[in-house]
């Protein structure tokens, strides 16, 4: 048995999600769908792919991974040119196939991730970046950012950055945040997030919080570690559009 990876790129706008749910319409097109319906044509035999992380409708990447178990051997390039063919058009890219050992796993064997958000107070530049650019009006503090992101490193329980959800009271929201920052770039500001594991809707809330910080909205002794001060951290329950947001890659 060939287990193959595939490492793809997509506009995160063009689908319903990353994952395939069981439970949505036929026609309502996520990227793992639409790469195995590829897949079933291309080996002319039914795959399952198997994806690292489940982005959320509207959210894009620049690097994702799945990987497929295969029982003949087939050759990398001629695999990719022929997805990419059926692909590029629906708005997905595959970057490259390669044979893995057949215990790979592509969210198993993932140690961690990195997002990137952009935003810009530029109207004028950023019009025709948009809706991956999202625009803030009031003027921030690049130092104070520093601190709001500084304050998120570590491991700790991001529950005031979670859902609620009462019938999932056991749920585990622990994550380590390793390194944080931003990037500024001409009229936009790139603000990146590597951690082991991600909550749902997490870095969307993280980035209100982080822009309000640096407007001054936020005391400073709660940016330095808002983890002490339990549900009084203002500006952590909006979420903001998932267009912005990024899945820059995966670290195996």
């Amino acid at each position: 048995m060939h287990n193959y990876l595939l490492r793809i790129q997509y506009i995160g706008r063009n689908f319903s999600g990353f994952q395939k749910q069981s439970n949505h319409p036929e026609d309502e097109k996520t990227v793992q769908g639409e790469i195995e319906k590829v897949l079933r044509t291309v080996l002319r035999e039914q795959v399952n792919t198997y994806g690292a992380a489940r982005t959320d409708a509207g959210v894009n990447a620049l690097n994702q991974y799945l990987n497929f178990y295969y029982s003949e051997s087939v050759d990398p390039d001629w695999l990719k040119n022929k997805m990419n063919h059926l692909l590029f058009d629906k708005g997905i890219f595959v970057k490259e196939v390669k044979e893995v050992p057949e215990t790979f796993h592509a969210r198993k064997s993932a140690k961690s991730k990195v997002y990137a958000y952009i935003v810009s107070s530029d109207l004028e530049k950023s019009m025709f970046l948009m809706p991956y650019v999202y625009i803030y009006r009031e003027p921030i503090d690049m130092n104070m950012l520093k601190i709001a992101l500084d304050g998120l490193k570590g491991k700790h329980d991001f529950s005031i950055f979670a859902n609620f959800d009462k019938s999932k009271k056991d749920r585990n929201n622990i994550c380590e945040i390793f390194d944080t920052g931003f990037i500024v770039k001409d009229s936009i500001i790139i603000l990146y997030f590597h951690g082991d594991r991600f909550l749902y809707h997490m870095v969307r809330r993280m980035v209100y919080y982080v822009l309000k910080g640096a407007q001054g909205y936020i005391d400073t002794r709660i940016l330095l570690n808002p983890f002490a001060f339990g549900n009084k951290v203002p500006f952590t329950r909006q979420v903001l559009p998932p267009e912005p947001l990024f899945l820059v890659n995966v670290i195996y």
